[in-house]
């Protein structure tokens, strides 16, 4: 019992160590608000993140935190240590205030595969890009039939993003031709082409149409031509 109790306490001085380090380098000044969410980021990643977390996604569970205390300014800072966060702090802010589907969400966040995206003519809560060139892939999920198994995988955590307005927003694509070289082949292997790409996708937001109760579909953009 002693032993146990001793590494629970032990983990818990290391995850707030760590996290007094990551505040310092994000130029977070110490003091009571920064204790609390410090301390309420730890219990999070103790609870959930056992076995560790990445860095870019304790940074954004670091600015989600400083979001739900309404303490926008230390937010921004700690976004615009992040790229390509940084670009779109503003929509940031509002999605990590008020997105309820954050923990699902936060890996692809975090390494910019889902993010915001501003377009014109576009509502900008309605807009979102996909990002495959930034998405890591294993050897095995580079063929063909795993490719289509993870790029299912991912839009299908976006659905929610387009509820609140019947269906109605943008889908802009970036990287679509990343999958068409294998990894360190000498010679290039066509793994599929963006236009299947495109279909296949638009084809997973049509099915989602009565599910979902939505009056209309997200239009898809290829944000690469």
């Amino acid at each position: 019992m002693i032993d146990t109790a001793f590494q629970t306490l032990e983990k818990k001085d290391a995850w707030t160590l760590h996290l007094q380090e990551v505040f310092q380098a994000l130029e977070i000044p110490p003091g009571t608000l920064a204790d609390n969410v410090s301390a309420s980021v730890a219990m999070y990643c103790r609870q959930f993140h056992s076995q560790g977390v990445q860095r870019a996604d304790l940074v954004l569970l670091i600015a989600r935190a400083f979001c739900a205390v309404n303490d926008r300014a230390a937010a921004e800072r700690v976004l615009c240590s992040l790229k390509p966060h940084d670009r779109h702090v503003t929509r940031w802010l509002e999605i990590l205030s008020e997105l309820h589907h954050f923990p699902s969400l936060l890996p692809y966040f975090s390494l910019g595969v889902i993010r915001p995206a501003d377009w014109a003519g576009a509502q900008l809560d309605r807009m979102w890009t996909l990002d495959f060139s930034r998405l890591v892939l294993s050897d095995a999920e580079k063929h063909e039939m795993m490719l289509y198994r993870t790029i299912r995988a991912i839009v299908e955590h976006m659905y929610v993003f387009w509820d609140a307005s019947g269906g109605e927003g943008v889908l802009g694509l970036k990287g679509l031709s990343t999958f068409n070289v294998e990894g360190d082949s000498k010679s290039k292997q066509t793994l599929t082409q963006a236009d299947d790409l495109l279909d296949y996708i638009a084809d997973l937001l049509k099915q989602q149409k009565e599910p979902h109760g939505w009056r209309a579909v997200p239009s898809l953009m290829n944000l690469d031509l």
